[in-house]
C-alpha cells in the first residue's frame, strides 16, 4: 500500500513531466508504473506489460494487465497532456453521452474492445492525472451503456483525499477482496444464472428400484440400522466389532493417513484395541474400591460408535458385573441419553427426570425396607426427636406424616433423587453415563448439560461418564466446568467398515433364511424365491472384498453410522435386475452384481439426480464462493492437502501458508476461509486440532479426500453424477452439456446413450480442466511450492478416458448394435 511520502513524491514528479509535456513511456514508467506498485501495491507477477491482443488478423498492444487467478483489470495509458476533457465533474457517471465523447470516449472504448477480446472484466484509462475506472466486460446482463464509471478527475485529488477510497477500490488486497466488483457491478459473485444440469434435467422417480427389497426390507432394516443398543443383547454381541487396526497407508492413493493431535496429555484408554478391550470393564469394577467416584469421558468422532460401545460394555462384557442380586445391593447403570431432549426444557430437569424413572424401575431403589427408609433415616430420626417430638408417640400418625413428607419429596423428583440415590451410592456403585450431547450444535446447551451431570455427579458422589464426538471436547476443554473435574480418558477408534459390514450381512442372511417370497422381474414375469438369503449372498460376494465394498469404505471415512445407511441405500435402490442375479447364480454358482449401480445409489442416496445437500459425498468441481475463477479451488487446496499427504512425516499444511498461498494467486482470506470450512463440511479434509475450520488451524486430507484427487475425479459414474450440480460457467459448453442431457433423456438406443452419456462426462472434464488452469498458471508464474504445482484433472485424464471407452465397450458387448439386452 502506497504512504503519504509516496504520494507525494509522484505528485512532484508529475508536475515536472507536465511542464516538458513528456511522453507515454515517461509518463507510464515516472507516474502510471509508481502508483500501480508503489500506492496500489500491484507486484512484477500481477502486471503484464504490452500484452498482444490479436482478432481476425489485427494485433495491438495493451499496456498493462494486471492478473490474479481470480480477475484481471486492463490499464489503457495515455501521455501526460493528453486531457480527458469531457471527465464530468463528478465521482461516478454513466458510461454514456458526454463522458463518450472526445478523447475521453475514444480510450474508453478502445480499453472496452481490449477487454471484449481478452475477456477482461475491469478496465482503468488514465493519462497520470486523471484516472476512470469502469466495467470492459458484463456477464450480468447489464449492458455497456447502463454502466457507471468511477472517475478521479485529478492526481492531486486521487493521492491526496480520495487516497484512501483509490487503494480501497484499485490495491491488490482491495480487488482481492472484491472491493472493486461490488463498487462496480454491485456484487462480488458472477455465477447467478441457474447453470445447474440438476435444475433442469431430473432421474426417473422411482422410490424402490430394487423390486426384491420390500421382501426383505425389515431384516434389513433390522441388521443395518443405525444404532443396534435397543436390540436384545445376543443381537447386540453378534454385530459388535472389536477390534480396530489403524491403517496408516493408502496403497491405492500412495496417501500417508495422518494422526490427529493429542487431545490430552496423558495417554487415553484404548478399548477398541485386542489388547485394551477390557479397560474400562477393569475401570469400572474397581470403581467401589476407589476412594473417588470414577469420572470418565469416552471420546470419538461422528459415527464410531460411542453408544454402541458403552451399551456393550454394560450389557455384555460387563454385564456379570451388573448382574442384580436380590439378596443385596448390586451396582447401577443409569443411562441419559440426549437425543430424548427437548431444547424446551433444563438439562437438569431432563437428567434428574431420568434418574427418576430408574429408580421407580429397579428392584433395589423402589424397595422401601431396603432403600426409600433407609435414605430417609436421618431425616425421620431428626423430626422424631424434634419438630415431631409431641405426635411421634402415635406410631400410625407419625408414619403418616413420614410417608406425606416422602410423597412431597417424591412428586417434587429433585430432593427424593437425591436423598435416595446419594444412599444407594454408599451400598453400591451408581454409574451415571451421559450420551448424545452433540445432538444440539448449540454450546450453550452443551455446556448447561455438562456442569449440571458434573455438579450431580459430585454431590451425590457417583460416576460419571459422558460420551460425545472429539470436536464438542475441543469445543469445552479449557471452561472451568471441565477444569473442575478430573477425568480419564477413553478413546474410540472407529472400528473396520468391511468387518461391520460383514457382520451384518452375516445376521441379514441368518434373519431371512428359509424365507420365501415372489416379486415381479425386470420382464414383467412373476419371480419366486425359496430362500431370500441365497440374494444376500450374492450382495455379499459383490461387495466384501470388491471396488463396492472399498468404495462404501472410502466414502463413509470411518463413519460407521454412515457407512450402514450407505449399505442400506443401496440395497433398496442399487440394483434393478436381481431375478437375473439369482437365476445366474443358481447356474454358475456366482454373480458380481454391477458395481456402477451400487455407486450410483450409495451417491444419489434418495434423489432421482446428484445434489451435493442430499449425498454422502461433496462435489470437489464447485467451491460454492459463487464466482466462476474461484470455482475449482476446493479442488486445487485438495490437490495440495494430499499431495503433502504423499510425503513422509507430518503431512499438514498450516491455515496461514494457506491463505499466503491463495493471496498470492489472487483470492481473499474470507475466500480461504470459506473453501477449508467447506473441505472439513464434506469430510475431504480435517483440521489437526479436532476443531472447526480457522485460519490458524492445520490442515491435512482425510482419506476420501485423497480418494477424490487421485480417484474417483477419473470414475465415468462419479462425474457424471456430480456434474449435474456443478455451475457451468462456459456459456458455450453450458449450452452443449444442456443439449447432450436432452439427447440422452430422448435416447431409446442403449448403447447410443451410453455413448452420449461418456461424450457428456469428457465435455463437462474439458471445460474443468480449462477452469482449473488459470489456479495451475498463477501457482507457476509465481513459484509456488510444489504441492501447489500441478492440475489433477490433467493427472487423472488417461483414467477417465479408459473409464469411458470401457463402458462403452461393455454396452456394445451386453446389448450389441441394436441397443437391446442380450440375454444369456
Amino acid at each position: 500500500m502506497g504512504s503519504v511520502k509516496n504520494a507525494r513524491e509522484i505528485i512532484q514528479r508529475y508536475s515536472h513531466l507536465s511542464l516538458s509535456c513528456a511522453n507515454e513511456a515517461e509518463t507510464r514508467k515516472k507516474v502510471i508504473d509508481e502508483v500501480l506498485e508503489k500506492i496500489l501495491g500491484w507486484t512484477l507477477d500481477d502486471i503484464s506489460y504490452e500484452e498482444r491482443v490479436s482478432e481476425d488478423g489485427n494485433t495491438t498492444f495493451a499496456d498493462y494487465i494486471i492478473r490474479t487467478a481470480d480477475t484481471a483489470i486492463l490499464v489503457e495509458a495515455k501521455r501526460v497532456g493528453v486531457t480527458f476533457d469531457t471527465v464530468p465533474d463528478k465521482r461516478r457517471a454513466p458510461l454514456t453521452g458526454r463522458l463518450m465523447e472526445g478523447r475521453t470516449g475514444e480510450a474508453i472504448k478502445q480499453a472496452r474492445e481490449y477487454c471484449r477480446k481478452q475477456s477482461i472484466p475491469f478496465a482503468v484509462v488514465t493519462n497520470g492525472d486523471q484516472w476512470i475506472v469502469f466495467p470492459g466486460v458484463r456477464t450480468d446482463q447489464v449492458s455497456f451503456s447502463d454502466s457507471r464509471a468511477i472517475i478521479f478527475d485529478s492526481l492531486s485529488t486521487l493521492l491526496g483525499e480520495d487516497l484512501s477510497y483509490f487503494e480501497r477500490l484499485l490495491s491488490r488486497e482491495g480487488v482481492i477482496e472484491g472491493n472493486l466488483a461490488v463498487e462496480l457491478l454491485g456484487r462480488n459473485e458472477d455465477q447467478f444464472e441457474e447453470r445447474r444440469l440438476n435444475k433442469f434435467f431430473s432421474g426417473p422417480v422411482n422410490k424402490d428400484p430394487n423390486p426384491i427389497f420390500p421382501l426383505i426390507e425389515n431384516e434389513v432394516t433390522t441388521a443395518f440400522s443405525e444404532s443396534i443398543v435397543h436390540a436384545d443383547t445376543d443381537l447386540l454381541e453378534k454385530c459388535y466389532v472389536k477390534n480396530a487396526d489403524r491403517q496408516k497407508f493408502d496403497n491405492r492413493i500412495k496417501m500417508h493417513l495422518q494422526k490427529r493431535e493429542p487431545l490430552f496429555s496423558s495417554k487415553p484408554k484404548r478399548p477398541m484395541r485386542k489388547k485394551e478391550s477390557r479397560a474400562l470393564v477393569e475401570s469400572i469394577s474397581s470403581a467401589v474400591q476407589a476412594s473417588r467416584p470414577l469420572a470418565m469421558l469416552v471420546l470419538g468422532s461422528v459415527g464410531t460408535g460411542k453408544t454402541t460401545f458403552l451399551q456393550y460394555t454394560r450389557r455384555v462384557s460387563a454385564e456379570e458385573y451388573f448382574r442384580k442380586d436380590p439378596g443385596k445391593a448390586y451396582p447401577h447403570w443409569v443411562n441419559i441419553d440426549f437425543r430424548d431432549f427437548s431444547q424446551s426444557e433444563s438439562p437438569l430437569e431432563f437428567i434428574y427426570k431420568e434418574v427418576f424413572d430408574y429408580l421407580k424401575k429397579d428392584d433395589y431403589f423402589k424397595d422401601y425396607k431396603r432403600s426409600i427408609g433407609p435414605a430417609y433415616k436421618d431425616e425421620i430420626e431428626a423430626l422424631r426427636s424434634g419438630p415431631m417430638f409431641l405426635v411421634a408417640q402415635d406410631e400410625e400418625g407419625f408414619d403418616r406424616k413420614v410417608a406425606e413428607m416422602i410423597m412431597n419429596d417424591y412428586k417434587a423428583i429433585f430432593p427424593y433423587v437425591d436423598k435416595v440415590v446419594a444412599y444407594g451410592a454408599t451400598k453400591a456403585p451408581l454409574f451415571l453415563t451421559i450420551d448424545n450431547v452433540d445432538q444440539f450444535e448449540s454450546e450453550e446447551v452443551q455446556s448447561s448439560i455438562f456442569s449440571d451431570a458434573i455438579a450431580l455427579a459430585s454431590r451425590l458422589r457417583v460416576n460419571l461418564i459422558i460420551a460425545m464426538r472429539e470436536s464438542t471436547y475441543v469445543n469445552h476443554r479449557n471452561s472451568p466446568t471441565f477444569d473442575a473435574f478430573d477425568f480419564d480418558p477413553v478413546h474410540i477408534e472407529p472400528p473396520e467398515i468391511s468387518a461391520v459390514i460383514s457382520r451384518r450381512f452375516f445376521l441379514t442372511g441368518q434373519l431371512l433364511k428359509g424365507k420365501e417370497g415372489e416379486f415381479t422381474a425386470r420382464n414383467g414375469a412373476l419371480f419366486k424365491v425359496s430362500d431370500l438369503s441365497v440374494f444376500i449372498d450374492i450382495v455379499k460376494s459383490s461387495v466384501l472384498g470388491t471396488e463396492v465394498g472399498e468404495r462404501i469404505d472410502v466414502l463413509a471415512n470411518n463413519d460407521v453410522r454412515l457407512a450402514l445407511r450407505m449399505t442400506r441405500e443401496f440395497l433398496a435402490r442399487g440394483y434393478t435386475d436381481p431375478a437375473k442375479a439369482i437365476r445366474n447364480y443358481r447356474k454358475d454358482g456366482r454373480y458380481v452384481l454391477p458395481k456402477q449401480e451400487a455407486f450410483k445409489s450409495i451417491l444419489l442416496g434418495n434423489q432421482s439426480v446428484y445434489s451435493e445437500k442430499y449425498s454422502v459425498i461433496g462435489n470437489p468441481f464447485d467451491s460454492r464462493i459463487g464466482r466462476s475463477n474461484g470455482e475449482l479451488l476446493r479442488l486445487y487446496v485438495l490437490s495440495a492437502l494430499v499431495k503433502k499427504g504423499s510425503e513422509d512425516g507430518e503431512a499438514y499444511i498450516e491455515g496461514p501458508v494457506i491463505r499466503e498461498n491463495l493471496n498470492a494467486i489472487g483470492f481473499s482470506e474470507s475466500d480461504t476461509l470459506e473453501v477449508l470450512s467447506g473441505l472439513c463440511d464434506i469430510r475431504f479434509a480435517h483440521t489437526r486440532s479436532y476443531g472447526p475450520a480457522d485460519i490458524s488451524s492445520s490442515f491435512f486430507s482425510s482419506r476420501l479426500g485423497g480418494h477424490v484427487v487421485r480417484n474417483l475425479i477419473g470414475d465415468f459414474t462419479f462425474i457424471e453424477n456430480v456434474l449435474m450440480d456443478t455451475f457451468i460457467p462456459g456459456r458455450s459448453y453450458w449450452e452443449e452439456l444442456k443439449e447432450l442431457s436432452r439427447e440422452i433423456s430422448d435416447e431409446r438406443n442403449i448403447v447410443q446413450r451410453i455413448k452420449l452419456r461418456a461424450t457428456r462426462a469428457k465435455t463437462f472434464y474439458n471445460h474443468m480442466k480449462e477452469q482449473y488452469k488459470p489456479l495451475y498458471d498463477e501457482s507457476v508464474r509465481r513459484a509456488l511450492d510444489s504441492n501447489w504445482l500441478g492440475n489433477p484433472l490433467i493427472e487423472m485424464e488417461e483414467t477417465l478416458d479408459r473409464n469411458l471407452e470401457k463402458a462403452v465397450r461393455s454396452a456394445n458387448n451386453l446389448y450389441g448394435e441394436n441397443g437391446k439386452r442380450r440375454e444369456r
